[in-house]
């Protein structure tokens, strides 16, 4: 009996279906961890993230930002509180874990908080999908030295340095990552947000409390009670040509320049690309059409709230 073999492109598309319907894995290799520990960890990290630590959940991750204090966004990451208040893990993508440490480091003057990694750190995954957790349990419990947590919109694996992805079950593709991470509105430090960026730019109101002082806080407080901001992150649809958008590729609307596309990837078993960029706050008010623009050739982008 003969066996039919699966293509490159409807495995992608069953993992893709995993992420979205089931639970999958996949590989955070070049992702970093973080880890704080002394007395005043908690405190510490309640002055310096726009996410009120005071009342995160121990054990969850609780997503949030890193700022200058200009607002600008040194990192989006996922902190993680012991149940004894007194350590922390700290994980982010890898455009941001080579400078989250040393800005920390800044802001530290008199706190008990010690520093580690992002060397010698766990190795990390993520899970997503609806089933996640009850996945990313499972495969912890299976793996000697393993910790889940449980975080929105994935959840992620510390697993011993040297597990390599063949270990767990139902690791997706890094093109199929990235597809849903554009699909569910993940933004990567160095792609879709750097320090040319102000916090309130990223449309990430989860990631932000209505809470007292840290560090951005006042550029945080005037750009969202003044609405002065000249570009808003988006995320598109647009029909699939074959070829994807460079990096930077100008948006127009209203005739007009209005913006720019930062990452953009085909959806796996679809023929609906999946994008991500800025865009004026007016396009979007005004509900105008959006187009990419490269020389002659236009491409109408479908605006839609996160998830696409």
């Amino acid at each position: 009996m003969s066996h039919r073999t699966v293509s490159a492109t409807e495995r992608h598309a069953e993992e893709y279906r995993a992420l979205n319907e089931a639970a999958a894995a996949f590989d955070l290799e070049r992702w970093a961890v973080l880890r704080l520990k002394g007395s005043d960890t908690r405190a510490f990290l309640q002055g310096t993230a726009t996410q009120d630590i005071e009342q995160a959940t121990p054990g969850r991750g609780t997503k949030t930002l890193f700022l200058t204090e200009k607002g600008r966004p040194v990192a989006l990451a996922w902190v993680v509180i012991a149940p004894d208040h007194e350590s922390a893990i700290l994980i982010t993508d890898e455009g941001a874990g080579p400078g989250l440490r040393p800005h920390l480091e800044r802001f530290r003057i008199m706190e008990n908080v010690e520093f580690e990694g992002p060397e010698a750190m766990p190795r990390l995954f993520g899970v997503a999908g609806p089933e996640r957790d009850p996945l990313a349990e499972a495969i912890a419990a299976s793996i000697s030295g393993a910790m889940s947590v449980p975080a929105d919109p994935l959840s992620f694996l510390l697993l011993p340095p040297a597990t390599e992805p063949e270990a767990l079950p139902s690791v997706v593709d890094r093109a199929v990552f990235q597809a849903w991470r554009l699909k569910v509105g993940i933004p990567l430090h160095g792609v879709d947000m750097d320090l040319e960026r102000i916090a309130t730019e990223l449309a990430l109101p989860d990631a932000i409390a209505d809470k007292g002082c840290y560090v951005g806080q006042e550029v945080v407080a005037r750009t969202t009670h003044r609405g002065q901001v000249r570009r808003q992150r988006v995320g598109f649809r647009f029909d699939w040509g074959g070829k994807a958008f460079p990096k930077g590729t100008e948006l127009h609307a209203a005739g007009r320049a209005s913006g720019f596309i930062t990452s953009v990837g085909r959806e796996p078993g679809a023929a609906d690309g999946l994008g991500m960029g800025y865009v004026t706050p007016e396009a979007i008010e005004q509900n105008l059409d959006v187009l990419a623009v490269q020389g002659e050739k236009t491409t109408h982008l479908r605006l839609r709230s996160w998830p696409l």
